[in-house]
């Protein structure tokens, strides 16, 4: 297949939900005005810049009277007067480890004292801004160009990479390395780059025609907290020239924000969040241009809507990306917090978001991978947490419980008490993932199921499926994401049903659009915990699947798959990716190395597929790197009008494979070792096979070899055993006890 058709497809689905909103305005916007565009936005005239400001304000009286001679230059160099004695908040973003999603809004002796504790990270930063200096600059991904004297802010370097460049992430080192250093070398650097931009921004192309590279949404909302960080840096060197395209520079981009923002409405997604942030941004920033009441208004307007509308009520973001999305929302909020307090404005509204927001943090710490890794769902990258955001949260939204994952999951020591959330794990039926987890040490052995909502182009073609990490490491995989969205596969590969832990019908995607896992249920017991969901995905094909989960804390998980088949010759494949290498054990599979895992199916009859995919690293935990993987299949044809089912035993072990025999059919399973006996019964209503009888959903016996028997009942009235009654409630409940053989 040509590699530029993913490709093409991917910028489509990125970009279409949007293009209309870039494009295609309301009657009120004067977006939809070619010349207001043309001469207040992109290329604004002096008089106009100055109209803009109030100047009858006292202090910026002697801008007025350079303005009445018309003498521009006099006037731009009385305005550098005022701005380099305007008292006003100094701040500039740390980012952990330069990755572009983890900015925090902090005081330059804040970004000092965390340079000093993390000399690394310093040292990188200034080796960076060296490169930058020197104009090698990687303007998205991990690609480095080696620009001359002139800095090509048209080069091509990628269809979704081209707008990347232009967010202008690549330059915050100057700036970071100027409040390290006090060298000002970095800031006439950047104020070089900078003015070479704003000479060539209204020649730059874009992949499609019509969506421009410079103005767009996401582009001037994260482009432009680059540019007001640098030019609140002090520095005496700067020319009137780049006062007055800095000055033109925000000045259009807030009156561009401000069209969208007040004529389009709330939409949803990260776009309107990060340009909605700017614009509040902006408005305090630059108080002085008339208009920055008005702006200020409809953005906090825009991002309260958000607030409530864009967010579960369990913390996630609607995007449903642990990482990206998620990351980026929140921090755009954490930060116009810190904005909203730093210009003492609007602290009502300042008190909501760090209501709303601390819900977030408690999500991720449900969600992070015993490794201290972020799932790679959906659009979203692999990679350790960020331990600053972490950091920052448990200070901020006052959670204690941050301080036991600090120190359990990532080694970090800290003075506090070590406390740890008062779960392990956790369901979270309003963002559709739920977590099973043993304890809270990285030996932990934990999934993660997914099940939830369609959240556009961010959302993969997968359902119910999960990830496995168990004794520190990982085990079974989602693909995630690739670096950029110009990976040539992200379509054909890192989207698809085949690419995760699932039940593909025909090798085909499933329905995904309005498709969400249905008839959840969720019950946690001390020995056992029971998910269950459908979903209908496949009914194209005549196929309705529902998906069993138990965990057998904490040793193993069964995953039983129950097909309703309407047709025949369908070809249903059971999907398994993994780190590790996989290789034939009896009838499935296991590790060739440990930490490993065992994945048996309880019968034979199955056919096999094995092959390789590519996924969100776990071995290099960089946000964005790949590696290729193991996948294994397991499969069978459907006949018409008949259940299909698999019963897969996932069994992780530390270091060596268990000796264990698995066995069983639609209703009744049986795991043996020399230790223990399993029983596992899945009942739709009634069971009785002449010794346990009961009309439970689930029923768990365990049977240690000294012939101890404990049982875990999920929805039921009663268990039977050998005629005798072991437990009786006169309405369905689920409950966990022991009893005896005789």
């Amino acid at each position: 297949m040509n590699i530029f058709y993913p490709i093409l497809l991917l910028l489509l689905l990125v970009f279409s939900s949007f293009v209309l909103a870039q494009l295609s305005f309301s009657d009120g916007s004067r977006l939809k005005d070619a010349r207001y565009f043309e001469n207040q936005i992109k290329n604004i005239s002096d008089e106009d810049l100055f109209r803009a400001l109030n100047l009858n304000r006292p202090e910026l009286t002697t801008i007025l009277l350079a303005v009445r001679k018309r003498d521009f230059q006099a006037s731009y160099n009385a305005w550098a007067a005022y701005w380099r004695e305007k008292q006003q908040p100094k701040y500039i973003v740390q980012n952990y480890q330069l990755l572009i999603d983890t900015d925090l809004l902090k005081s330059y002796n804040e970004v000092r004292e965390y340079a000093s504790l993390q000399p690394v990270e310093k040292d990188t930063i200034l080796k960076r801004a060296e490169k930058i200096l020197q104009h090698e600059i990687c303007p998205w991904g991990d690609v480095v160009f080696k620009f001359g004297p002139r800095v090509d802010f048209n080069r091509e370097i990628g269809n979704s990479a081209k707008y990347g460049f232009h967010y202008w992430g690549w330059a915050r080192p100057l700036n970071s390395a100027f409040v390290l250093t006090g060298n000002q070398k970095y800031l006439v650097g950047f104020d070089e780059l900078f003015n070479q931009w704003y000479e060539q921004r209204n020649s730059i192309t874009g992949f499609f025609e019509k969506l421009n590279v410079v103005y767009y949404e996401l582009g001037l909302g994260i482009r432009n907290r680059v540019f007001i960080e640098h030019y609140l840096l002090p520095f005496n060197g700067r020319t009137w020239q780049t006062h007055e395209q800095m000055l033109k520079t925000i000045l259009g981009a807030a009156r561009w924000l401000y069209e969208l923002q007040q004529w389009e409405g709330y939409r949803p997604g990260n776009w309107q969040i990060v340009g909605s942030d700017m614009l509040a941004q902006i408005a305090r920033v630059f108080p002085e241009f008339r208009e920055s009441a008005a702006w200020l208004d409809i953005a906090l307007q825009r991002m309260k809507e958000h607030l409530d509308e864009d967010f579960f009520a369990d913390g996630d973001h609607s995007e449903r990306a642990p990482r990206n999305y998620t990351l980026l929302t929140y921090l755009s909020y954490r930060n116009l917090h810190y904005l909203l307090h730093a210009y003492n404005v609007r602290t009502d509204f300042a008190h909501q978001i760090r209501e709303s927001m601390g819900k977030t943090i408690d999500w991720w710490l449900a969600m992070l991978a015993p490794t201290g890794e972020v799932p790679a769902i959906n659009d979203s990258h692999r990679g350790l947490f960020p331990l600053g955001i972490l950091q920052d949260g448990a200070e901020f939204y006052q959670k204690p419980e941050v301080n036991g994952i600090l120190k359990n999951l990532f080694g970090v020591e800290v003075n506090e008490s070590i406390q740890f959330p008062p779960f392990t794990s956790r369901h979270l039926p309003a963002s559709g993932f739920t977590i099973m987890r043993s304890d809270w040490t990285r030996n932990a052995r934990y999934m993660n199921i997914n099940y939830g909502k369609f959240s556009g182009f961010h959302t993969h073609n997968d359902l119910l499926d999960f990830e496995i990490y168990a004794y520190g490491k990982a085990l079974a995989v989602d693909a995630g994401l690739a670096l950029t969205y110009d990976d040539p596969q992200y379509i054909s590969w890192y989207q698809s049903s085949p690419a995760h832990n699932m039940v593909v019908v025909n090798d085909e995607n499933m329905e995904r659009k309005d498709i969400e896992g249905e008839n959840v249920a969720w019950h946690s017991l001390d020995s056992v915990e029971f998910f269950a969901a459908a979903h209908r995905g496949y009914t194209k094909f005549g196929v309705h699947h529902r998906r069993y989960i138990v965990f057998i804390k904490p040793r193993y998980w069964v995953v039983f798959d129950r097909l309703n088949c309407k047709q025949e010759g369908n070809t249903l494949s059971w999907y398994f990716h993994s780190p590790t290498h996989l290789i034939p054990s009896g009838l499935g599979f296991q590790s060739s190395s440990f930490p490993g895992i065992l994945v048996l199916p309880a019968n034979a009859g199955l056919n096999t597929r094995t092959g390789k995919g590519f996924a969100s690293s776990t071995d290099d935990l960089t946000p964005g790197k790949t590696q290729e993987i193991d996948w294994i299949a397991f499969e069978q044809k459907t006949a018409a009008a008949s259940i299909c089912e698999f019963n897969i035993l996932l069994y992780p072990f530390r270091s060596k494979a268990p000796e264990l025999e698995f066995t069983g059919n639609s209703a009744y399973d049986v795991v043996r070792t020399s230790e223990f006996t399993d029983h596992l019964y899945l009942s739709a209503a009634y069971y009785d096979d002449g010794e346990v009888a009961t009309d439970a959903v689930f029923l768990f016996i365990h049977e240690n070899a000294n012939g101890t028997m404990t049982f875990s009942l999920i929805e039921g009235t009663y268990l039977n055993y050998k005629g005798k009654n072991v437990w009786f409630s006169p309405t369905k409940s689920s409950t966990e006890g022991r009893f005896s053989r005789e």
